[in-house]
């Protein structure tokens, strides 16, 4: 990562906005960043850290109190960070939570923090998150490969922070290079192989559990338990086979004699079912010969059929023929009964004829009179007309007078009105502004009010947040207080550790000194590492939420304070208003109010009335001119009248008197239709009454004419009818029959005859089949009596009985030495899948915990990878300690095992050359820890540049430590810089030691005065 740009805007010392550009600093630059003591330097790298992951540099300030107390309230404070990743450029922003003046209005509102991450190509600017700050975080934890806490150890050493990357224990420090030299996979392989011997394990014991639920199954302990068992029942098995052999021949054979008896039973049976078949049949003899003889005459009967038929057809057409000259007569006597009406009816042929002539000299008559009737319906349709066109006028004129009266007393009335109007509505201007004046008082006092109520509610919240910071100050002390005591318990120990190695004569590893008069001493249990983790931890929380709780009770109290200066403001403005209650205002504004609505009410209807009467004065003119109009047009309509009128009299006085009783032209017009259609009438009665006649007389030929012939038809059919029934007679007392009536009777039709034939055939043939049969039956059976089937079915249900209790016992031994069999092969199964399971897990198993650390050394797959890299760091990292010392020390592995189950193998120690020993790396001074740790971060940044595929470490920012070096340990480590910069890195170094500015010429200088610091770049 290496810095390109930063912009700060009212963040720490820093008023406005300031921007530090690192390009202008050179590609590679080694640079110093000076200034004063609280000129903002170490802010630069806050600024820096919090852009990147929304926290400082150090533990002691978050984000949110790194707000500018100088800055203008409408300024947010703001950090801008353009940063390149080898080819690409990128640009984070952070607004922390911060108070803002509201945008309108007064005071103050709360602007949430906000984060954005974009990739700058070229012009553009592409997001890649935005808004929510914790997702802006993880990208750039992806982006660099580091946490926070990471990005503080290795590429920012801050201040009282240099010790750390050097006294961190093995999981802190697997932790870190971890995500420098991504060796995450070796983590993934533990990980993978412990979760596979796992499961393994679970697979064995799921393979024993169903191991013990088959022998638990089988009622046995174990597999010989189970051979045993196997072993016992298999001669009492091969036994039951055979006495269930035994049985079952014995059932089959009783069975078998069973159903040879049922056989020869059924065969008894049907012998007597024959026997009284054949009984039941002979006994029908009777009615089969009355059958037969029935038969007999109805075969005489059907001989004689055609000369019944004949006979029975001739009489059919005598009775017809009667019945057609009986018809025959009776329409001849109708037809002379017609003619004779016709005849009569058309005598009065001539009267009706000179009728016709009367009427039709009628019709011409009128006709004559046609044209003057239709001009006096004509005057009459035109005098009605104008008679009522007359009363329409007449009630026009009323209608219009009426009008006319109305708009002039509405005239009246609104004039009156107007003046009463005009009077209120002049009030309107004075009474607008009055209320204007009354609604701003009593809004400011409503506001004050409310202010009030908030600065009481404001008042309980910052009693509230001072308790809390009391008691969150008093924990924090409280907890500091353990935390040094603890310090100092584990200084003790160690250097009680150092004193009991020492032997009189041997210099001090720490003074030098030869000789020890008081040797340290300590009582007591030492405190652990872990134990001193967690008091630091505490401390550390508490200390955060100390920070938090003056946060918070600053920035309400400014709120507080601001809101008390602003009641007092608007105190004083409203002044004496404020003895009025907000009620007795609110009541007179609404009076005012009503009052003002009341008088524009009036403003409003005066104009709508002025516009009323100006419409009413142009009807009252239009209704005068209407008036005058409908006179002049009366007047004509009257004298058009008088003369319609003269001319009806003239036309009515020489009509005849039969033309004027019809009266009108309607009435002429349906009297000669009347006449026309009786001369129609006559007309057609008379051309009837002809054609009746004529119809009648030839009606009357026709119907004597059948009537004879008719007769002549019926003679000859009664003779041939008596001739056939002669006939049939003669035949009928040959055959024997007495009568007609007996033929009838004997008569069958061909269906029933064909029955009685197959009825009488098929007794016949039933009865000799029954004979043959009970004959061939007593044959066979001989003379041997029934079965008895009651001592064949109990003999038959012993054997069963028996066959169920042999076939019972070989089920159950059966069933047993298969359920013994089935688990047997079943374990067998399981046994193999075991033996598979174990070799497996023989590979797994010891990889698994080779790989965890839970042999040997008990140091993992992935801290033994990082043991070898950091190795290769510590070489690095000792080239330069050693050359900053002075050749004294080195940074060394620590191999021995830690105690416990705590993790080793990262641990450091450091080679004292002075005294020939190893010693822990936390025995070493202020100076020489700052060296140590400086040589151990440059190793890092080069073993980690010269791994492919790790995290380019391209920048260093030092803050403050090179005032514990003297002045060939500062000439050292300034070298050893320069030698880092030359090799393309930027290091960046904050010092206030003054030999720094004489060796680092390339400068960030931090002007610091009252209004604010600033930044200016010094370039050689």
């Amino acid at each position: 990562m290496k810095p390109l740009t930063l912009t700060i805007t009212a963040f720490g010392p820093f008023v406005d906005t300031q921007t530090l550009d690192f390009r202008a600093l050179g590609e590679w630059p080694l640079f110093l960043i000076n200034g004063p003591t609280g000129a903002g330097k170490t802010t630069i790298l806050d600024a820096i850290c919090f852009a990147l992951y929304g926290k400082t540099t150090g533990n002691e300030r978050e984000g949110t109190q790194m707000r500018c107390d100088a800055a203008p309230d409408d300024v947010l404070t703001e950090v801008s960070f353009e940063f390149g990743l080898g080819d690409k450029v990128y640009r984070v922003k952070r607004v922390p939570e911060q108070q803002r003046a509201k945008k309108s209005g007064e005071g103050f509102t709360l602007q949430k923090s906000d984060a954005l991450l974009e990739r700058i190509e070229g012009e553009r600017a592409t997001p890649l998150a935005a808004g929510k700050v914790t997702e802006v975080t993880a990208q750039i934890e992806d982006l660099l490969g580091l946490e926070v806490e990471q990005f503080r150890q290795v590429m920012v050493l801050p201040q009282g922070q240099f010790r750390k990357l050097l006294l961190a224990d093995s999981k802190e420090r697997e932790a870190i290079f971890g995500q420098l030299f991504q060796t995450g996979i070796y983590k993934r392989i533990e990980d993978s192989l412990k979760q596979k011997a796992l499961e393994l394990k679970a697979k064995a014991k799921e393979l024993e559990a169903r191991r013990a639920g088959i022998l638990e199954t089988a009622g046995v302990e174990n597999l010989d338990a189970l051979d045993a068992q196997v072993a016992e029942l298999t001669p009492a098995l091969e036994a039951a086979v055979s006495a269930r052999q035994e049985a079952e021949g014995a059932l089959a054979a009783a069975r078998a004699q069973r159903q040879a008896a049922e056989v020869r039973l059924k065969e008894f049976s049907a012998l007597a079912d024959t026997k009284a078949r054949l009984e039941a049949e002979t006994a029908r003899g009777p009615e089969i010969a009355a059958l037969n003889e029935r038969l007999e005459r109805a075969q005489l009967a059907d001989s004689l059929a055609g000369s019944w038929q004949a006979w029975d057809e001739r009489e059919k057409e005598r009775q017809s023929a009667e019945s057609a000259a009986a018809v025959a007569a009776e329409d001849a006597r109708q037809a002379e009964a017609s003619l004779s009406d016709a005849k009569e009816a058309a005598s009065s042929i001539p009267e009706l004829d000179a009728r016709r002539h009367q009427l039709k000299n009628d019709a011409e008559r009128l006709a004559e009179w046609r044209p003057r009737m239709h001009r006096l319906s004509a005057l009459n349709e035109v005098i009605a007309g104008l008679g009522q066109a007359l009363k329409t006028f007449d009630v026009n004129l009323a209608s219009v007078r009426s009008q006319l009266a109305d708009t002039q007393d509405r005239m009246a009335r609104l004039t009156r009105q107007r003046r009463e109007l005009s009077a209120l509505a002049s009030t309107a201007g004075s009474l607008e502004a009055a209320l204007v004046q009354q609604t701003q008082a009593f809004e400011r006092q409503q506001q004050f009010i409310e202010k009030e109520r908030q600065a009481q509610l404001l008042g309980s919240e910052l009693s509230r947040l001072e308790a809390e910071g009391r008691q969150a100050k008093a924990n924090q002390e409280n907890l500091t207080r353990a935390r040094e005591l603890l310090e100092l318990a584990w200084h003790q120990g160690q250097a009680a550790i150092l004193a009991a190695r020492l032997l009189p004569g041997d210099p001090c590893p720490v003074c030098g000194s030869a000789e020890h008069p008081s040797p340290a001493h300590h009582d007591g249990a030492l405190p652990g590492d872990d134990e001193l983790a967690a008091a630091r931890d505490a401390e550390h929380e508490a200390r955060e939420v100390l920070s938090r709780a003056r946060s918070e009770y600053k920035a309400q109290k400014q709120r507080f304070e601001a809101l008390q200066q602003e009641l007092a403001n608007e105190a004083a403005a409203l002044g004496e208003t404020l003895a009025t209650s907000l009620e007795q205002k609110q009541y007179a504004l609404g009076q005012s109010r009503e009052a003002c609505q009341n008088a524009k009410a009036a403003q409003q209807s005066l104009q709508a009335l002025e516009h009323e009467l100006e419409h009413l004065d142009n009807t009252q003119k239009q209704l005068l001119a209407d008036i005058d109009g409908l006179q002049r047009q009366r007047e004509q309509q009257s004298g058009e009248l008088q003369k319609a009128c003269g001319e009806k009299e003239s036309l009515a006085g020489a009509m005849p008197e039969f033309c004027q009783r019809l009266g009108s032209e309607q009435a002429f017009d349906a009297h000669l239709a009347g006449l026309s259609r009786d001369i129609d009438a006559l007309s057609a009665q008379m051309e009837s009454l002809q054609t009746q006649l004529k119809g009648a007389e030839t009606r009357q030929t026709q119907c004597n004419e059948r009537r004879n012939a008719l007769q002549q038809t019926l003679s000859e059919a009664g003779s041939r009818a008596t001739a056939a029934k002669t006939r049939f007679d003669a035949e009928l007392a040959a055959k024997g029959f007495k009568d007609v009536a007996s033929f009838n009777q004997a008569r069958l039709s061909a269906d029933e005859m064909s029955a009685a034939k197959s009825r009488i055939a098929s007794w016949q043939q039933q009865l000799a089949g029954l004979k043959e049969r009970l004959a061939a039956q007593q044959e066979a059976l001989g003379d041997t009596l029934p079965p008895d089937m009651t001592q064949l079915a109990a003999l038959e249900a012993a054997a069963q009985e028996a066959f169920h209790q042999c076939n019972y016992n070989w089920q159950a031994l059966n069933d047993t030495l298969v359920m013994y069999s089935r688990a047997r092969a079943q374990l067998g199964t399981e046994a193999l899948a075991g033996a598979r399971l174990d070799e497996e897990y023989a590979l797994v198993g010891t990889l698994s915990d080779a790989a965890s650390g839970m042999t040997g050394a008990r140091i993992s797959l992935q801290r033994f990878v990082l043991g070898v890299l950091l190795d290769d760091v510590l070489i690095e990292a000792s080239e330069r300690l050693h050359r900053m010392s002075k050749g004294r020390y080195r940074l060394l592995r620590k191999e021995d095992k830690a105690k416990g189950n705590r993790a080793s193998g990262l641990d450091l120690e450091v080679e004292d050359a002075y005294t020939g020993k190893l010693r822990p790396v936390a025995t070493l001074s202020g100076g020489e820890s700052f060296m140590a740790a400086l040589s151990l971060a440059l190793g890092l940044s080069d073993v980690v540049q010269a791994y492919a595929g790790g995290i380019k470490l391209d920048t260093l920012f030092i803050d403050e430590g090179f005032g514990s070096l003297d002045q060939d340990s500062l000439e050292l480590a300034v070298r050893t810089l320069v030698d880092l910069q030359s090799s393309g890195r930027m290091i960046g170094v904050i010092s206030h030691v003054t030999e720094m500015k004489e060796q680092i010429q390339t400068r960030v200088d931090i002007h610091k005065d009252t209004v604010g610091s600033k930044i200016c770049l010094t370039l050689v």
